[in-house]
């Protein structure tokens, strides 16, 4: 089957944190809540996800959100799909399906035109009551998607838990947690050892440390945190509170490097937040902590974050929210945006691009939802729309097929451009509880010419293609036989 293109447009280290100001330039950011009629929008975790499949992402925040055409958004009655969750397609449909992991767990089935059904019964029991988080991926390899439910703690530390799916949309328990209990907050996922399937990183809160499950292919994991340098510093037998982390390519060398989001008081020996650097296959796919000289001002109250290169400049940028309105001494904390300088450098930039001072919140995703080529950001409530990014894009969405599930969780693609390798992964989770977007987007600068791409398909299989910036370009696994 030939490549289908769809072309759209052109077009820490101290107590606070200096927004830095961009000379000459407008603040990218404007809040469009009441522009868009989502007055009302909630502050819990979102999901940006297409569930109607007619090319305009909708929010999901408690709430689902329709999208027309970038225009406005309205309510959809759909009761069954409620309280915080995360979305994929499980039975390769085309359609996304709906998981909350809040209280005993909900199941929804998304049937199209004919609306959503409450299937919770073709899910086992969650040995816990309490979770903050899920991730969905196919972590045996068998072209559909599993799910990896996080258990939190009421009171003490509770299991985390395995499903695989059975292809019908039913699931079974394979394994869960024994003897290294923890309580886990946000959870996602990477291939990060680009061996063809998917690992899965769990931010776990009470100064313990957080686990790199390891996939061998089967669904079957170790915890190398450790070995690879992804646990924390463990200074005087403690950790970090991680309450979130997001993975991306930070250094655009073609790996894919991790963020862990560190809550933490002021003694010293609590884990700070981490910028941890991918080594490659030269090294091991072991970690580097580059933390100390990128920029990042402490805040206590660091929770949730979210990558996304929001002005087009090919480099991953860090929005990261606080969840104290006054922390330790009187500080106040607010949410920040970060700008990817390069060289593992950041610079603070939330006053300067458009961002106020936001309320306390978990909340924070990216996506493109109104289709001009550059990222918009959901936290706090606010739907805050980019309208300042200048430099050229290419936006790249795969489809399934052929042994991958529909929405090829875990591929990645990586565009060449001069000498970085721009990559970017299919997720379904992000911070604690989060989604952005599942079409991937790559600034592309100045750049106007053809640009290289290399899909890398979640068992690591491989397509090359050649394109122009500023397209949609859909990727199909039949693709593969072109």
């Amino acid at each position: 089957m030939k490549l289908r293109i769809r072309v759209l447009s052109s077009a820490l280290l101290g107590l606070l944190s200096v927004a830095i100001p961009l000379a000459g330039q407008q603040p990218r950011f404007t809040r469009a809540n009441e522009e868009l009629g989502i007055e009302g929008l909630g502050g819990g975790a979102a999901a940006w996800v297409d569930f109607d499949n007619d090319g305009w992402v909708d929010l999901y925040s408690g709430r689902l959100w329709k999208n027309n055409e970038g225009k406005k958004f309205t309510l959809v009655e759909a009761p069954a799909v409620s309280s915080d969750g995360t979305w994929a397609d499980i039975d390769n449909d085309g359609d996304a399906d709906f998981f909350s992991w809040s209280g005993a767990g909900k199941l929804v089935l998304n049937l199209g035109d004919k609306g959503f059904q409450d299937i919770s019964d073709n899910l086992p029991d969650l040995p816990t009551k309490v979770s903050l988080g899920a991730v969905w991926g196919d972590f045996n390899g068998d072209g559909f998607v599993d799910l990896y439910v996080g258990g939190y703690e009421s009171p003490s530390y509770l299991t985390d838990v395995m499903y695989f799916n059975n292809g019908d949309t039913t699931f079974k328990e394979v394994w869960r947690t024994v003897g290294t209990t923890k309580p886990a907050r946000g959870i996602t996922t990477a291939d990060y050892d680009e061996d063809g399937d998917l690992d899965i990183y769990v931010s776990n809160y009470r100064l313990v440390g957080n686990i790199l499950w390891q996939n061998n292919g089967k669904g079957e994991f170790t915890d190398v945190a450790v070995a690879t340098g992804t646990d924390g510093d463990g200074g005087l037998g403690a950790w970090g509170h991680t309450i979130g982390s997001c993975w991306g390519d930070l250094d655009s060398d073609g790996h894919i490097d991790l963020f862990v989001g560190n809550f933490s008081h002021p003694p010293a020996y609590q884990d700070r937040p981490k910028f941890l650097r991918n080594l490659g296959p030269a090294m091991g796919f072991k970690f580097a902590d580059l933390s100390a000289n990128a920029g990042l001002a402490w805040q206590e109250s660091f929770a949730s974050p979210a990558l996304g290169d929001y002005d087009n400049d090919g480099l991953l940028d860090l929005y990261f929210t606080t969840v104290y309105a006054v922390g330790s001494g009187g500080i106040r904390n607010y949410p920040v945006l970060y700008r990817n300088s390069g060289e593992w450098k950041f610079a603070n930039v939330t006053a300067a691009e458009g961002i106020p001072n936001l309320a306390p919140t978990y909340q924070a995703a990216w996506a493109d939802y109104d289709n001009d080529g550059d990222l918009d950001l959901v936290s706090a409530g606010r739907l805050m729309r980019n309208d300042g990014a200048v430099g050229n894009w290419l936006k790249v969405r795969l489809l399934g097929g052929d042994g991958i599930d529909q929405w090829a969780i875990g591929s990645q693609v990586r565009v060449q451009l001069g000498t970085r390798v721009i990559t970017r992964q299919v997720a379904t989770a992000t911070g604690q509880g989060n989604q952005n977007q599942r079409t991937l987007h790559f600034g592309l600068g100045e750049h106007t010419g053809p640009v290289s791409i290399q899909v890398r398909w979640s068992d690591n299989r491989e397509l090359k293609l050649e394109e122009m910036p500023g397209k949609l370009i859909v990727v199909k696994r039949s693709d593969q036989t072109k």
